[in-house]
């Protein structure tokens, strides 16, 4: 029989709100270069939404959100809002800094460790790892979200954490991400992400598993799919050559995966991916023994 911590370790995906992962705030970072300060606009079925991004996010912070969420729909999670009175809670509540129409939403809390989300999320044991943990937990804290729209104006950062003292860890995430686990969403597989090894793969695998729900079918450029994974185009013809060739090969992983089918078309400028995701009924995903449909 295995114990609670084998079970966290197979969390297999992450119920997600679209908006979020067709934003394209997750990027490959260049030599360890780290930009802060970015904007990022994105509109979505009639929403203006608005990122602040303190410092860029990147496919490790990446990693740690899908496995946060994953969890929150394995352990349970907890409500919160403006009236809760447990003190732990209220702080969690304040760091997400809600504003206007939030301020009338319910967030979600779900509680767990260090060493099950660095399990979940794929990344090994040890101080170093840690640490990295504790970076990226912070990163996406201080990332804003603002949504508008005919008179709708709402405002949340991404999510707040904290620990106990008995190393238990507690992490709020705002409520799009929390209706998410309930209500509209789409599925990033965790499983299809711990088999592809670059950032580039694994940033373009969750942007189109926002992008192409299973049993469809679209093409896409290079281009356009390069401007989701490292942002707009660069001003060197040399520095789009190598991202069209770099998401070529994560093209080429991801269509080595079971349910995906990608086809490749053109070169240079003009290449583009007609992709493919087979509806396939016998699919599912087991967590602690419930079949969950895909």
């Amino acid at each position: 029989m295995s114990t609670p911590a084998e079970r966290l370790t197979r969390v297999e995906y992450a119920r997600c709100d679209p908006a979020l992962w067709l934003a394209s705030l997750f990027r490959t970072m260049y030599r360890g270069r780290r930009p802060g300060g970015l904007t990022i606009e994105h509109e979505h079925n009639g929403f203006k939404l608005k990122f602040n991004v303190w410092r860029a996010l990147d496919a490790r912070d990446q990693s740690v959100l899908l496995a946060t969420i994953a969890l929150a729909g394995v352990l349970g999670r907890q409500e919160l809002h403006a009236g809760i009175s447990h003190c732990r809670a209220q702080h969690l509540w304040q760091r997400l800094q809600p504003e206007d129409l939030a301020m009338m939403d319910q967030a979600t809390v779900v509680k767990t460790t260090r060493y099950a989300l660095l399990q979940a999320a794929g990344m090994a044991d040890g101080k170093a790892e840690y640490n990295r943990l504790e970076d990226c937990l912070e990163r996406l804290s201080m990332v804003g979200c603002r949504a508008r729209k005919d008179g709708y104006d709402w405002s949340m950062r991404l999510l707040s954490y904290a620990e106990t003292p008995e190393g238990q860890l507690h992490i709020a995430l705002n409520s799009r991400l929390a209706e998410a686990l309930s209500g509209h969403h789409v599925y990033v597989s965790l499983v299809e992400r711990r088999a592809l090894l670059s950032d580039a793969a694994q940033l373009t695998h969750a942007w189109l598993s926002a992008w192409l729900r299973q049993g469809a079918s679209n093409s896409i450029r290079f281009d356009r799919l390069a401007e989701k994974v490292w942002g707009p185009p660069s001003k060197s013809v040399g520095t789009n050559r190598k991202r069209r060739e770099r998401i070529g090969k994560a093209l080429d992983d991801i269509g080595k995966l079971h349910g995906w089918q990608v086809l490749v078309d053109g070169r240079g400028a003009t290449a583009k991916a007609t992709i493919k995701r087979p509806r396939l009924v016998e699919r599912e995903y087991r967590i602690n023994g419930h079949a969950l449909p895909y």
